[in-house]
């Protein structure tokens, strides 16, 4: 490990102006952290932890099945979904923040219908209400889906991997929908 000695001589040392690190070359990256890490030693009480403050965002992975592929854009999606906020929710809803991060292409399941996955980036104080929007689109180009919100997590990573089990709350339908 490192030892604070050390990171007072490189701070004397930065302080002077020589960008040298503890390997000899110049990385910007180790600098910043070093630098952070001997203000907060020097700031903050010995006895003083640093919470995690919640996300701004939260992220929903978002199943579309429908009984024929859909090639759904994200300028479509994003659309459907404030048209949806805006009927169910009104002008207040319609004001939501929603961004489309990605879209799966859609794969055929094993029950004949067609099926793709949506990552959506929302504000974590107008998660419910663009849930509960999403969930109750029931047409996209005409054609009759079922939109349902498969898993919610404020980590994007958790809902990029397949089978993790890192936070978030996960959410299944286990009927195919009726169309």
């Amino acid at each position: 490990g490192i030892n604070a000695e050390y990171g007072k001589q490189w701070y004397q040392r930065r302080v002077r102006g020589d960008c040298v690190t503890r390997h000899g070359v110049k990385d910007r990256a180790v600098e910043f952290v070093w630098i952070n890490i001997f203000l907060c030693r020097m700031i903050l009480p010995k006895n003083m932890k640093l919470s995690r403050l919640p996300s701004p965002w939260s992220y929903l992975k978002v199943s579309v099945v429908s009984p024929s592929p859909l090639d759904i854009t994200d300028i479509e999606f994003k659309s459907a979904i404030l048209q949806s906020l805006q009927v169910h929710h009104g002008k207040v809803g319609s004001l939501s923040h929603v961004d489309v991060l990605k879209i799966t292409p859609p794969s055929r399941c094993t029950n004949g219908l067609w099926s793709c996955h949506v990552i959506l980036r929302v504000s974590s104080r107008q998660k419910e209400e663009v849930w509960s929007a999403v969930t109750l689109i029931s047409t996209l180009q005409g054609t009759r889906c079922a939109v349902n919100t498969v898993k919610e997590s404020p980590i994007l990573a958790s809902l990029l991997s397949q089978n993790s089990p890192t936070p978030g709350h996960h959410r299944y339908r286990h009927q195919p929908p009726v169309f």
